[in-house]
């Protein structure tokens, strides 16, 4: 039989100086992960400060069949101004048809707006479907909804 001593020996795992280096290694690696979440995290927080982004939501939104007609209610609930910048059922570019609460179609927060689209010429609007309406801003800002066709 052979014996611990004889099999281990003197031998040992690591001199202290290695393992004190590794000991810091580990403690390095293990503080940039929390400063690089920590930084992303404050990062994704301070963004946009104050809730200072567009936001636009349909207040109401009525498809015509008969007229082919679409009126559109749209207010702002962001937190700054958009310029309100195109329309689109089903893909498909409107120009509005109204005048947006300004000439310059600027909707201002908490400012609501009426847009009308008339799609008579293209693929007229048929009752009972449903048609996809987009309103888009140039700071990027989009809303949708599907909206059904009446008479």
């Amino acid at each position: 039989m052979i014996s611990r001593k004889r099999l281990f020996g003197n031998k040992r795992a690591f001199s202290p100086v290695i393992a004190a280096l590794i000991l810091m290694l580990l403690a390095v690696a293990a503080g940039v992960v929390v400063y690089s979440y920590v930084m992303g995290w404050l990062g994704g927080a301070t963004q946009n400060p104050g809730g200072q982004k567009g936001e636009l939501q349909f207040d109401s939104i009525h498809a015509t069949a008969s007229d082919d007609v679409i009126k559109i209610y749209v207010r702002n609930v962001g937190g700054k101004d958009v310029l309100l910048e195109a329309i689109y059922v089903d893909g498909t570019k409107f120009d509005n048809a109204t005048a947006i609460t300004t000439s310059s179609g600027t909707l201002s927060v908490r400012e609501l707006g009426y847009l009308q689209v008339d799609t008579a010429g293209t693929p007229s609007l048929s009752e009972g479907y449903h048609y996809e309406v987009k309103v888009t801003c140039t700071d990027g800002t989009i809303v949708s909804q599907s909206v059904e066709a009446d008479a």
